[in-house]
């Protein structure tokens, strides 16, 4: 008998195929609660921050910054060291639980996602014999496995966003897509979704813009070919890429009004930060707006690097994102700028919910 066979289609929680038994779910319930509570409660941080700067330690993106933050959090601030190893092995656990429940239908899933590459609205592009970058051998927010090289990484991301962000259908990236800020000549009609992962946002865009042609682009196989297979169940037009940001320089230029990355920057080495810039410049037609919504960055907020990042250098090292440190300590505006863009808008009080607005000139300089 085939594994697959083994366990009921349990139908699925929203457009998300629920877990393969309701064992899994009841424990991914307990450990959406568990981060629920520990984001609520993560004592201390304005007192921790007070006594690193006392203590003249900085946030700075190595392994002995991060591990000076851990000695004056045991030293002195034990809650606060425990809820940051809880909330650690919660996220570990979740992310196990979501993988080791799939992957009892994983012949099935397969299954599912080649008949689903052959059907429509929309379409997916992808490349069985794909060589991943180095940088790209982590296991990001500690998802097990990674999101490139396993071909459940998008239906794996799909239920581990729903513990993550904390509802059960895609109303947070309808109101993302809400939030877009459009081109100021308001015209809309070719969108790219860069990093698209799982295609929540993609989706979102399309039912804003529904007359525009949308495509979402990720490096991942098992995200791009989900994400059309959740593209096609829903019954959206939109066509997903296998593509890594960096390396979009072979599609033709000026084809985009739109362009827009929810938080890949912090995710990725600085060097592809500054190719991907390049790139979105060149596949923007004149006039058409860069979206970008990730952390505030040393650019835009210098002053509140130093001490008020220890949540976030712990974060760093314990969910796997190790080249968060880097982005944010960077001038990314500088790099937008360089490029040839104009920023709009870039305040870092809000940037989270606002993102970086940035223009491509109607004249662009040569």
């Amino acid at each position: 008998m085939s594994i697959s066979n083994q366990y009921p289609d349990r139908g699925k929680i929203g457009p998300t195929p629920k877990m393969t038994r309701l064992a899994d779910e009841s424990f991914l319930d307990y450990t959406l609660d568990t981060r629920a509570l520990l984001l609520r409660n993560r004592t201390d941080r304005k007192r921790v921050n007070e006594v690193l700067k006392e203590k003249g330690i900085k946030f700075e993106p190595t392994h002995e910054s991060v591990e000076a933050i851990r000695s004056v959090i045991r030293q002195g601030f034990p809650e606060t060291g425990v809820a940051q190893r809880v909330f650690r092995t919660a996220q570990a656990g979740m992310w196990e639980r979501v993988a080791d429940s799939y992957r009892l239908r994983e012949a099935h899933i397969l299954r599912m996602l080649d008949e689903y590459d052959q059907r429509g609205p929309g379409s997916v592009t992808w490349d069985p014999d794909y060589i991943y970058p180095e940088y790209t051998a982590v296991e990001t927010h500690l998802q097990t496995g990674g999101v490139v090289g396993d071909m459940l990484s998008g239906i794996c991301f799909d239920y581990g966003t729903r513990i993550f962000y904390g509802y059960n259908h895609d109303g947070y990236h309808a109101k993302l897509a809400d939030r877009v800020v459009t081109p100021r000549d308001g015209i809309v009609s070719r969108i790219m979704d860069i990093g698209c992962s799982e295609g929540k946002l993609t989706c979102a865009l399309k039912d804003r813009f529904p007359s525009a042609e949308v495509w979402g682009s990720d490096i991942s196989a098992g995200m791009v070919r989900y994400a059309h297979y959740r593209a096609v169940e829903e019954n959206k037009d939109v066509h997903f890429l296998q593509k890594a940001a960096e390396d979009l320089d072979d599609l033709p230029p000026e084809q985009f009004d739109l362009v827009v990355m929810y938080i890949v920057f912090h995710e990725v080495p600085t060097p592809v930060v500054e190719q991907t810039i390049k790139n979105v410049f060149r596949l923007l037609r004149p006039g058409g707006t860069f979206w970008i919504t990730d952390f505030p960055t040393a650019g835009n907020d210098p002053e509140g690097l130093d001490y008020d990042g220890v949540l976030g250098a712990l974060d760093s090292a314990d969910n796997s994102e190790p080249y968060a440190p880097e982005f944010v300590r960077s001038n990314v505006e500088k790099k937008i700028r360089d490029a040839g863009f104009v920023l709009r808008y870039e305040d870092p009080k809000d940037i989270n919910l606002y993102g970086r607005v940035c223009d491509k000139p109607i004249e662009v300089v040569k």
